[in-house]
């Protein structure tokens, strides 16, 4: 008898053991699964965290800035000025940006360098947001302010009632903003009011697209909108009632097929396409991919041109707002504070997690580790396995759009008045010196590149412009501090040897001090080897602009840059060069 009882012990257990081994991956909770490491943070987390590459930043009270590896190994702890109610944002670039109630505007480079601070008038309502191009911009109650990467007030504009939601970017260098009173803005990132419409429903979700913006309202109405029209008009329109034939399926994998060839135009641009289907709690594109989240844990990706749904995937919990959403190896990593999945690119789940609900979004990094804060304890599981790349790429390289809308809207041929270059540019100098370039950013840019590439192809003012005009130019491009603008002095280096250009353009490179892909250093040096060790300039020029990029890059940007600056000092230049580029390395370590 006892050795049946026994028998029937073991048998239980294996059988319990067995159906255990078979408990559905959406059915397992971050509480029984083992922590792949956890650590416990000197003040309380403040604020949702942020993650650039495989770092993750954490505000806390004790007033510091901490980052932390994937291993969970602290690298470095920056204590900042006091903060209440806090937001945190980090750049494409890696540059971290703190906004609080206390109406402080605090900037943080990924390696823990204090960069600047700011005094706003009002507190700011949303988390920073960082635009394509680098520059950074914060919504008050009354107003929006643009400030460059460095700091510098760019614009500001005055809102008639305050936001009703974040800023969202086009792929048209504009902003998107909803106001309390039913305004709907369209701002150019150079801050013209492009177009002032009256929303008659509410905005459920907006997301940028390829040449413009997707868009669903409260009833399901979503439709994908290209450019703008009538700007600086101000129009009266219920959105999303472009066209007066939709269909009401919801999830359907051909929502909207049927109307993806109609395209009219609209007070919100060129209606690309449009559907009726249940409302999406967050939506966004990568490359010609649209993204659906749903609050029945539905995801769908569509093609964003012709709004046919390529697949749809099921999760087995419902989800909520804020919600965490990267693309890796085209996969897609989602997160909110209940769980967290992995759907591959063609719709298949891959994983689900449950997570113990916390007071802060939790993220996933690249290599595929679930992080959560729990006020002081910051615990992690391995989602996904991924190998380590040491140069990670973005799914798809920055579209900028600022110079070539500004071509398409200049009426007038490029010209110098009076034929006089350099009070032209003494003009654009002065602005960019008293802070007054303002909605004439765009135009100055297009004039400053057309100068600086020496393009003579205007049809009724041929210029040839003299290396120095051109090298004067370089420089101010560069003062404007916008990635876009990166782009053309990035051209040039490649093309020029001239020494007198070949330091205007380093000298440009170090004033945006961005340089997110390792471009910026790339063209130093290669203009440094064109010129020789016989010219001083370029390589006095280097050496500042290499410390800007380490103190703005991350941690691969500034390696690079100190690395650059040593095999300068241990180069063939006279002595006083390479003891200036050691002075630099030192107060980059300092």
């Amino acid at each position: 008898m006892k050795k049946t009882k026994r028998l029937l012990a073991i048998l239980f257990t294996a059988l319990s053991s067995f159906v255990f081994l078979f408990i559905p991956a959406g059915f397992l909770t971050a509480q029984t699964e083992q922590a792949q490491w956890s650590a416990v943070m000197a003040g309380e987390t403040l604020c949702d965290p942020v993650l650039h590459g495989e770092y993750l930043y954490t505000l806390s009270s004790d007033q510091a800035l901490n980052c932390i590896d994937y291993t969970g190994s602290f690298v470095w702890r920056r204590n900042i000025t006091r903060t209440i109610k806090p937001f945190l944002t980090v750049s494409n670039s890696g540059i971290l940006i703190i906004a609080d109630a206390l109406r402080m505007l605090q900037a943080v480079s990924s390696q823990g360098i204090y960069l600047w601070s700011v005094q706003l008038p009002e507190p700011a309502l949303y988390a920073p947001y960082s635009t394509t191009d680098g520059r950074i911009c914060v919504l008050t109650k009354s107003n929006l302010y643009c400030f460059s990467v460095k700091g510098k007030l760019k614009w500001q504009l005055k809102l008639s009632s305050p936001p009703a939601r974040q800023l969202c970017e086009t792929g048209t260098a504009s902003l998107l903003l909803a106001l309390t009173n039913k305004d709907f803005l369209t701002v150019s990132l150079t801050g013209q009011l492009l177009n002032t419409k009256t929303l008659k429903k509410d905005i459920a979700a907006l997301s940028a697209a390829p040449a413009g913006y997707v868009m669903c309202t409260g009833d399901g109405i979503l439709a994908y909108y290209r450019g703008e029209t009538n700007p600086a008009g101000k129009q009266t329109h219920s959105v999303g009632q472009a066209n007066s034939a939709v269909t009401a399926e919801q999830h359907a994998p051909d929502a909207g097929t049927a109307h993806g060839a109609q395209q009219e135009e609209t007070a919100e641009g060129f209606a690309v396409w449009q559907s009726a289907e249940t409302t999406p709690l967050f939506m966004q594109t990568s490359g010609d991919e649209l993204v659906c989240v749903y609050a029945d844990g539905t995801v769908s990706a569509r093609n964003i041109t012709s709004n046919k749904i390529n697949w749809t995937a099921k999760l087995n919990s419902r989800i909520t707002l804020p919600l965490y959403c990267s693309k890796t190896d085209g996969e897609y990593y989602i997160a909110c504070k209940s769980i967290a999945a992995i759907i591959s690119g063609t719709g298949t789940v891959k994983r689900e997690q449950k997570i113990t609900s916390s007071a802060f979004l939790p993220v996933i990094t690249p290599s595929g580790i679930l992080i959560a804060i729990d006020d002081w304890v910051i615990n992690s599981w391995r989602l996904d396995t991924k190998i380590m790349q040491a140069n990670p790429q973005p799914e798809a390289p920055p579209q900028y759009q600022i110079l070539k809308t500004q071509e398409k809207t200049q009426t007038l041929p490029f010209f110098v008045p009076y034929g006089d270059t350099a009070i032209l540019l003494t003009g654009i100098d002065e602005a960019i010196t008293k802070g007054t370039v303002g909605t004439d950013e765009a135009s100055y840019a297009l004039t400053l590149q057309t100068i600086l590439t020496n393009n003579q192809r205007a049809a009724y003012f041929p210029y040839d412009f003299t290396v120095y005009e051109r090298a004067r130019a370089a420089e101010l491009l560069g003062l404007l501090e916008s990635l876009e603008y990166r782009t053309i002095l990035l051209d040039e280096a490649v093309k020029t040897s001239e020494p007198t250009l070949a330091v205007a353009i380093i000298r440009a490179l170090g004033f945006i001090a961005a340089d997110p892909d390792g471009r910026s250093i790339e063209a130093i040096q290669l203009l440094l080897q064109r010129c020789g060790v016989r010219e001083y300039g370029p390589a006095y020029a280097s050496c500042d602009a290499l410390t800007e990029i380490a103190k703005y890059g991350d941690k691969q940007i500034a390696g690079s840059a100190v690395k650059a600056l040593f095999a300068i000092a241990a180069s063939a230049f006279p002595e006083n060069i390479k003891q200036y580029a050691r002075q630099k390395i030192k107060t980059i370590v300092e």
